[in-house]
């Protein structure tokens, strides 16, 4: 029975893993290098995890799959997407029409599990152990020692203490609870797969993304994780030896040398508007406090017993950045730095917006010239490479209301959505008098590493060629398993077969999937409500 296990590492990077396997220090990543294909895989616009990896397991853009962020982009306050909010199939539910068998084990945005033939552990967006974060349901009993073994949930917390400020204190305790993480998912994946019968099984790894975004300048912790991972693969390949092995990464990764705060551009431009004055308002009081007493917070506090978990996910998003802007004199603000999209506040679109359809041409026109002329005053260089229209990458027909316009800027540059005031902490831009600054050096609540677009990608088993380059599309690697697997791809997939990285030709087939998972129900209050309670409670 032919069989095929992808294993996805969130934010692995060429720029590192090309040194380190040359080096010797990733000994099987070198291995499947030489002995298989490798090369770059292509992410999504923007190369963030929410579209990018739906976008993986479906095959198809994000204007046809409906996930373009981590938050709903339908909305102007925080709510997290779900599983039911992808409108295309997945590769487990192709498999399933097909009577196919899959494992698939902490996928982002999976929650809450689907009906498949198989078994499913929901990933990232899970709200918690205490939820239904399986299928079947009955497999989370049996998720303990001396069973199938014991699966650590992402957390957003170290000991009931927010990540970034362990990474701010205790960098080594953070990737200790990271490869922790990695190993426990790694071992139930392999239990699961010794078990059950699969054709596909498929387990996704966080901690090197996290550990990239708190921690880039400190190599040998970021390589501590690599190897983790390498090692879980190198195990897989010895247990497994006659599986195909495809690893992927959602987008590369590099280092942040300078801040974009977009909505202080739009502030400063007269496009969005605040309630209150930002010296005076609840935020800016909240995140001056955290930032002056994070150091006692996090040595003097017993966190977890005094600390409410409301008040730590308080901490983490850093408040809702929209709860000051006055959406009724508001014109366009940025909806989060995981979209890197600008929502138009379109009269009859929006409850209290104020944009006239008629208006909404100009309006784009005009802040697609605004964000192109912005320079970096210290270097006399565009900060953004591109400004998309949605229609451009999503094409005309998206679903799940799309962001009207898409940011795509210059490497060492990060986006921030928060309403800076001007303050001592050296911002780059000190021209602009009586305005917010738009431009800084990473600050307390910056990651010193964050996304690009060039994630990697490794083929290996018998039918692939060795040491063979690839340059393919996230959206690629669906009908690339489907003709491994000698299935036919379903016509709506927009993703090509890696072909050339085959040693044989294939014969590749085409069909039109029966499915009824556009049919599929809508969320129960129950779901609707744990997922709530991810931002609520942590």
């Amino acid at each position: 029975m032919k069989q095929v296990i992808i294993i996805g590492v969130d934010g692995a990077t060429s720029n590192l893993m090309d040194p380190w396997m040359e080096s010797g220090k990733l000994p099987t990543f070198a291995r499947m290098n030489k002995n298989g294909a490798y090369g770059t895989l292509k992410s999504t616009i923007p190369p963030f995890s929410a579209p990018a990896w739906t976008t993986i397991i479906t095959g198809c853009n994000p204007g046809k799959h409906g996930i373009y962020d981590f938050f709903r982009t339908d909305s102007f306050s925080k709510k997290l997407i779900n599983s039911r909010e992808r409108k295309t199939p997945a590769l487990w539910n192709i498999l399933t029409e097909m009577r196919k068998n899959c494992i698939i084990v902490n996928v982002p945005g999976t929650y809450p599990p689907e009906s498949i033939n198989g078994i499913m552990i929901t990933g990232l967006l899970t709200p918690s152990s205490k939820s239904d974060f399986t299928y079947p349901k009955s497999l989370k009993k049996d998720l303990v020692e001396g069973k199938i073994g014991n699966f650590e949930l992402e957390s957003f917390t170290q000991d009931g203490i927010p990540l970034q400020l362990t990474a701010k204190h205790a960098p080594e305790k953070l990737v200790h609870q990271l490869n922790n993480t990695m190993r426990s998912q790694g071992k139930v994946t392999i239990n699961l797969m010794k078990k059950n019968k699969w054709n596909l099984s498929m387990v996704v790894f966080r901690g090197i993304d996290e550990v990239q975004h708190y921690l880039w300048n400190r190599r040998d912790l970021l390589l501590s994780c690599y190897q983790t991972v390498d090692t879980i693969v190198d195990e897989m390949i010895n247990i497994f030896p006659n599986a195909t092995i495809i690893i992927v990464s959602d987008h590369g990764f590099d280092g942040v040398n300078k801040y974009l705060f977009i909505n202080n551009v739009l502030y400063n431009a007269g496009y969005l508007k605040t309630k209150s004055d930002l010296n005076y308002s609840y935020d800016s009081f909240f995140l001056k406090f955290y930032q002056i007493f994070n150091r006692f917070l996090f040595y003097t506090l017993p966190f977890r017993k005094i600390i409410p978990k409301s008040l730590i996910w308080k901490l983490l998003l850093l408040s809702d950045t929209t709860s000051n802007i006055d959406f009724s004199q508001t014109q366009a603000f940025l909806h989060s730095i995981s979209s890197r999209g600008i929502r138009i506040n379109l009269k009859k679109k929006y409850s209290q917006g104020m944009v006239d359809s008629n208006d909404y041409e100009k309006l784009l026109n005009d802040l697609i010239r605004l964000f192109k002329e912005i320079i970096d005053p210290e270097t006399n260089q565009p900060i953004i490479k591109d400004v998309y229209r949605s229609e451009d990458i999503y094409g005309p027909n998206a679903v799940n209301d799309p962001l009207d316009l898409i940011l795509d800027l210059e490497k060492g540059y990060g986006i921030q959505d928060l309403l800076k005031i001007s303050e001592k902490t050296n911002p780059v831009d000190k021209t602009l008098k009586n305005q917010l600054p738009f431009l800084s050096n990473p600050g307390f609540y910056d990651w010193s590493g964050d996304h690009f677009s060039d994630g990697v990608v490794f083929l290996y088993g018998n039918e692939f060629k060795h040491n063979f380059f690839i340059n393919a599309s996230a959206e690629d690697i669906v009908p690339t398993i489907l003709a491994d697997l000698d299935l036919p791809i379903p016509n709506h997939i927009d993703g090509k077969v890696i072909k050339d990285a085959f040693v044989k030709g294939l014969n590749i087939k085409k069909i039109n999937l029966n499915s009824n998972f556009l049919k599929k129900k809508e969320l129960t209050l129950s779901e609707k409500k744990k997922i709530e309670s991810l931002k609520k409670y942590g």
